[in-house]
């Protein structure tokens, strides 16, 4: 039962590849479909964030993977290869408990990417993508997602990207305080934003997103003014500061627009901090009088610094992740030779039982009493069946191995009597 991940993410891959490199979770069914209509693939789960794309798969081989990764996503193997890699076995349980653990985010420890890894094993087991290896896999993931959390200080004053995007922009706009911001969107990033927003009270806040229900409901937790998406041009040359992370698959802002706007705002600089993959405003934004871009890329330095004193933390857990990982593989391997063993054991009983049942049809096809062929089958097939273990367990008796017998009880349900034998 091999492993097998495949995938990019924020160390291995540009922001260029990372925003042609993405599954929408909307279309997980699709791509899970398409994917275990390979015999190749038995069992899968598909993780795509701001920050990686990755799919988890039961697998034959490595190669068919990796084909179908770049077939999905139009892109060639020459163009995926620098960037891409791939586990299997060990490495591959190893690496998707470190990223339950935030042990790979850009923040390290950060906690969103075990939620977001939990919808992403929903979403398979919702389109049938999994079995017993990927649910024992998974739960086995969580819970030592909750003990690194639990016994480790990973966790400890948490970074985010949400909290290092408000840092930034109070870093960019000295007046923070008295700024207005602007926040487009209104998923869990979002909210974090918000959050870290109102913790700082800036004078304006602004909330834009095309569902005005989910603008409305943010807005009113938070103490915003709501606007549907329609409303953006009239909202823009108002604010200071522009944050967004929807998770819109085109541009939302484009150059032209922003440009149309920079005349209202009267000499006014903007900066536009865009955390979205992929991204929400279209690069030549930058490239404006008076805007100033960053992208989720940007922010790396900034959470570098901060997450200096969690590498000890880190360590620890990889530890723990590492013997865990070991301990999963060695599970998978016991498994093997068990379902080896039964198989082999049901075979060589289905042999017995079909020579057995060729000599019974063999005397009743030249006129044997039916009863008694039935008789002699029934017989002939016991006798044959516990021929070995009987023997084995004679032997085990004269040399004192009373494990043996104790496993054979066990192992054939036989009770115990009073005095001990059966």
């Amino acid at each position: 039962m091999p492993i097998i991940v495949c995938g990019i993410n924020h160390k291995t891959a540009m922001l260029s590849l990372r925003e042609r490199v993405i599954f929408p979770l909307e279309k997980l069914p699709l791509y899970l479909a398409d994917l275990l209509a390979h015999e190749n693939f038995r069992e899968a789960v598909i993780l795509s964030t701001c920050n990686r794309s990755e799919v988890y798969c039961d697998a034959d081989a490595a190669g068919p993977l990796l084909d179908w990764f770049c077939r999905q996503h139009q892109i060639t193997r020459a163009e995926l290869e620098p960037s891409v890699y791939v586990y299997q076995d060990q490495q591959a349980v190893q690496h998707l408990m470190q990223v339950a653990c935030g042990l790979d985010s850009m923040v390290l420890g950060e906690a969103q990417i075990l939620g977001q890894i939990k919808e992403a094993f929903s979403e398979s087991c919702a389109a049938g993508a999994v079995g017993p290896l990927f649910n024992r896999l998974f739960q086995q993931v969580f819970m030592i997602a909750k003990e690194v959390r639990t016994n480790t200080s990973i966790g400890a004053c948490p970074v985010s990207v949400a909290s290092t995007a408000v840092n930034l922009a109070k870093q960019a706009v000295p007046e923070f305080h008295a700024a207005s911001v602007l926040v487009v969107g209104a998923g869990d990033t979002v909210d974090l934003v918000l959050r870290h927003l109102q913790a700082h009270a800036v004078a304006k806040l602004f909330i834009v997103n095309r569902n005005s229900q989910s603008a409305a409901l943010l807005a009113k937790k938070y103490a915003a003014q709501a606007y549907a998406f329609a409303k953006l041009a009239q909202v823009l040359p108002q604010v200071d500061i522009v944050i967004t992370a929807t998770g819109s698959t085109l541009p939302i802002l484009s150059k032209s627009q922003v440009e149309t706007h920079l005349s209202k705002r009267k000499g006014r600089a903007l900066k536009i901090i865009d955390i979205a993959v992929p991204r929400d405003v279209e690069a030549t934004v930058a490239e404006l009088p008076g805007v100033t871009l960053y992208c989720i890329d940007d922010l790396k330095e900034m959470i570098q610094h901060n997450m200096r004193g969690r590498e000890h933390a880190a360590e620890k857990a990889r530890e723990v992740i590492q013997s865990k990982a070991i301990d999963f593989i060695a599970w998978i391997r016991s498994f093997d030779v068990v379902a080896t063993t039964i198989r082999a054991y049901r075979k060589q009983i289905e042999d017995i039982c079909y020579a057995e049942m060729t000599k019974a049809v063999q005397q009743l096809e030249r006129g044997d009493d039916p009863a008694q062929v039935l008789v002699s089958f029934a017989y002939a097939f016991t006798n044959k069946l516990l021929h070995t273990p009987s023997v084995q367990l004679r032997q085990a008796g004269v040399d004192g191995r009373f494990d043996i017998l104790e496993l054979a009880r066990q192992l054939f349900a036989i009770p115990q009597t009073d005095s001990g034998t059966v």
